[in-house]
């Protein structure tokens, strides 16, 4: 069995190149959102955005869904969660919902 040092030595080696993952590089991103439950449906799109919360703002993890809107909707946030469906260094999901103007914001 390999003691301590050896795998502290290990663990610094191996988790080394993560500490180069700065700010630009872990931006959020669009993802599958949470799924509509079941029943009525949805008169709004959803919108997934994976993000990390040490590296993103909201204000960037809204653009992301601002981007991903269609024209003339607005996204509202419905959800966020950290259920293992992003990518390990963005484990935080936000789900949107894409509003027409006119509409009101959707109820959880």
């Amino acid at each position: 069995m390999l003691n301590r040092p050896i795998l502290l030595a290990l663990a610094l080696t191996l988790t080394a190149p993560l500490v180069g993952c700065g700010k630009d590089s872990l931006q959020p991103f669009d993802w599958a959102p949470e799924p509509a439950p079941r029943g009525p449906k949805e008169d709004f799109m959803r919108i997934g955005v994976c993000y990390n919360r040490q590296t993103a703002t909201p204000e960037q993890v809204l653009a992301v869904a601002q981007a991903k809107c269609e024209p003339g909707t607005t996204p509202y946030l419905i959800d966020q969660d950290m259920m293992l469906v992003c990518p390990l260094l963005t484990p935080m999901r936000a789900t949107y919902a894409c509003v027409k103007a006119q509409t009101s914001a959707p109820s959880q």
